[in-house]
């Protein structure tokens, strides 16, 4: 037996780790740089108070009326406030939006029900730039961006081309886990000069993941396994991976290892049943899809969490294509829902 996740409540506070922000920013037009950035003192007292942001976020900067934002592809010199922003992931979307901001151009695969309500809710119109794997050049540069948010796994091959229409400043998003994409929001709000308000943002998020923890027995030892379903594939995330990652924040472990180096794993029905997944949640599953196909095998009715009806569908967008502050409640709340009830 299979459920059918509920629907979360939308619009949850805001994401954290033991995060608590930094402080004030200033950004926007800028090059390319390695110097440090030129511009008033940083304040010490905010750049301390971000508990649970890396030590590698350069929080100096806050404060600064020019700035240089350390990212995954080198440095950004940005100065001013940037206001024509450009977003090539969905967790950017999350970044812009946590701070009250708006792009004016997002990479949506040109599908923009793909970004999740709580988050479209908040936008304005904005034009897409085509797909995140390889966003459109034009459409880009005509929007006149002042600063562009790449993805830089995806976009490193792009990235000096990127980097002469806007200044540019590239986090790992698609295979990144949960510190990444929080240190990749705070870095954001560093380039955008809104430190403060993430720092209020994370540190309402923390409250509300803490919340969510405390729902947990303690004495609960079940692992849940995350999945990706499609026609031809199922494939399952470590503990390293995003949905993973805000699952361990509740004290909810994957089944699967994390030392293999791999970011995901293509399972079989039969590495599926010696996993022994305690529950699973499965994203994309449609009557198409290779679960679909599985659930009809005995096979698959070996699987512990298909015995205790431990299995929950649930939404792909939010699960997998998310990556943001947004999501990572919503998917700690869907799984409290389905896995402790109230």
């Amino acid at each position: 037996m299979f459920y059918s996740a509920t629907r979360v409540r939308r619009a949850v506070a805001v994401l954290s780790l033991t995060v608590a922000a930094a402080a004030l920013t200033a950004c926007g037009n800028s090059t390319s740089s390695t110097s440090p950035a030129a511009g008033a003192a940083p304040n010490a007292d905010r750049a301390a108070a971000a508990q649970g942001v890396s030590s590698d976020v350069n929080l100096d900067q806050c404060g600064k009326s020019t700035r240089t934002v350390k990212h995954d592809l080198g440095t950004t010199t940005i100065t001013g406030e940037p206001k024509r922003v450009v977003a090539l992931e969905y967790s950017f979307v999350d970044a812009l939006v946590s701070v009250g901001m708006s792009p004016v151009g997002v990479a949506d695969d040109d599908k923009p029900d793909r970004i999740i309500p709580g988050l479209r809710e908040k936008m304005g119109d904005y034009k897409s730039v085509g797909l995140r794997a390889t966003p459109n050049i034009q459409v880009i540069t005509a929007l006149k961006p002042d600063l562009i948010l790449a993805e830089s796994g995806r976009h490193k091959a792009i990235y000096a081309q990127l980097s002469k229409i806007a200044p540019t400043i590239a986090y790992a998003s698609l295979n990144g886990n949960y510190q990444q994409v929080v240190d990749g929001e705070m870095s954001t709000a560093i380039a955008l000069n809104k430190c403060d308000l993430m720092k209020t943002r994370l540190a309402e998020h923390e409250k509300v993941m803490n919340d969510l923890k405390a729902k947990v027995p303690a004495d609960d030892k079940r692992n849940a396994l995350f999945v990706v379903t499609s026609e031809k594939g199922f494939t399952g995330f470590p503990g390293k991976a995003y949905a993973p990652g805000v699952l361990a924040l509740l004290g909810i472990k994957s089944p699967l290892p994390d030392d293999t180096g791999d970011a995901s794993v293509s399972m079989t029905l039969e590495t599926l049943v010696a996993t022994k997944p305690d529950t699973m949640f499965i994203a994309g599953w449609t009557d198409k899809t290779l679960a679909e196909t599985w659930s009809k095998s005995p096979l698959w009715k070996e699987v512990p969490a298909v015995k205790s009806d431990a299995a929950y569908k649930v939404d792909q967008n939010i699960w997998s294509r998310s990556r943001g502050l947004l999501a990572s409640e919503l998917i700690a709340e869907e799984a409290v829902k389905n896995l402790y009830g109230k």
